[in-house]
């Protein structure tokens, strides 16, 4: 069965190879005859729906204008356009040709209601008012702080300062209108409380006007700054009017607080110098080391003061006994300011007594019978 299936196919091989050889075979160069088709085109449904219309705005959208526009900008027609732009005025008769008019001028101010202009007027005011600077030391010049504007004249290729109070502290970077020529640049000298802040100017170029702003842990600081071609300040600085004020009048609240203490201390301390004839030194004093034995002992015919050596404030302070009649010590009403007992009577005879037992040191304080007076 198989040998029979493969005689068959070797028959219809052997039929198509000679039908392909008995094919006459096209000369080269030699033009084939076309052939004609004809497309049968398909039956259009009755049903099938005509395409969608744009929409009417993309209708009245000239894209073929707006193309053109783009490939040559030239073709622009402005004349609806130029009745809207400022300063263009209607049917003036000038050539449009797409640029933007000659006579257009955009808006560079804007109007200011009145209390824009009353603050503008007492801004200009200030800065127009007349400020006399004084002569300080060292060659300074002063301007009083918050006086005026001060105006700080500076030179091509010289070197302006501006001094600032003692111990004050610049808080952030100085802040000029004209950065690009003008160099500042921050400088200091002293040490501690004593030290200052200075600001270093130099201008570029003579012609220049603008202005400065330096702020501070006490204050802000407003500057104008004019540049000359020789004309110079070399140093200026300020003068403080309330500062100075505050200060003197502190200073005379102190020594007026200073004078009643010390008229307090010296009615509580030695009430009985002012009439020193009252007096009585007639005291002995006998016993214990210098440290505790007292170097003055007196009475203004009511107190006793026992005045002791200087330091005693700060070191163990002996107690004080008066001996009565039997020898035995006993406790008065005293008190110790600074370095002086103040005894709120009279005695005869007294013991000052540091530490206990037999180590204890006792000074002997003994009134004489025949008082001065």
């Amino acid at each position: 069965m198989k040998a029979i299936i493969s005689s068959a196919v070797l028959i219809v091989v052997a039929s198509c190879l000679g039908a392909l050889a008995q094919t006459p075979a096209t000369p080269p160069n030699v033009p084939t005859a076309p052939v004609a088709a004809k497309r049968v085109p398909a039956a259009q449904k009755q049903s099938e729906k005509k395409p969608k219309e744009p929409p009417p705005l993309l209708q009245k959208y000239d894209f073929g204008g707006q193309l053109q526009l783009l490939q040559d900008p030239t073709t622009m027609d402005v004349r609806k356009a130029s009745d809207s732009l400022p300063g263009v005025q209607s049917g003036s008769g000038s050539e449009i040709n797409g640029k933007v008019p000659k006579a257009f001028q955009p808006p560079t101010d804007v109007p200011l209601n009145p209390t824009a202009l009353e603050a503008v007027r007492v801004s200009e005011s200030w800065r127009v008012a007349h400020t006399t600077p004084a002569a300080g030391a060292d060659g300074r010049v002063l301007y009083a702080y918050g006086a005026g504007l001060p105006i700080i004249v500076c030179a091509p290729l010289r070197v302006c300062i501006i001094e600032l109070q003692a111990g004050e502290h610049i808080t952030g970077e100085p802040q000029i209108g004209d950065s690009v020529r003008w160099n500042v640049s921050p400088a200091m000298y002293g040490q501690g409380e004593g030290a200052t802040s200075v600001i270093v100017l130099k201008p570029q170029e003579p012609g220049l006007d603008t202005n400065l702003i330096i702020t501070t842990d006490r204050r802000a600081y407003y500057l104008r700054l004019v540049s000359k071609p020789q004309d110079y300040i070399a140093r200026a600085a300020f003068s403080y009017p309330e500062d100075e004020n505050a200060e003197r009048w502190q200073q005379h609240l102190l020594a007026q607080r200073a004078e009643v203490e010390e008229t307090k201390r010296d009615a509580h301390l030695l009430p009985a110098i002012i009439t020193a004839d009252k007096l009585n030194f007639d005291y002995r004093v006998s016993g214990g080391t210098e440290e505790v034995r007292p170097i003055r002992v007196f009475d203004d015919g009511a107190k006793t003061y026992i005045q002791m050596r200087p330091g005693i404030q700060n070191r163990e302070v002996p107690v004080l006994l008066v001996v009565g009649s039997d020898g035995k010590g006993e406790m008065t009403n005293y008190r110790v300011h600074e370095q002086t007992y103040i005894v709120d009577r009279l005695f005869g005879r007294a013991r000052l007594v540091l530490g206990a037992g037999k180590k204890a040191q006792k000074v002997e304080i003994t009134r004489e019978q025949h008082p001065k007076g």
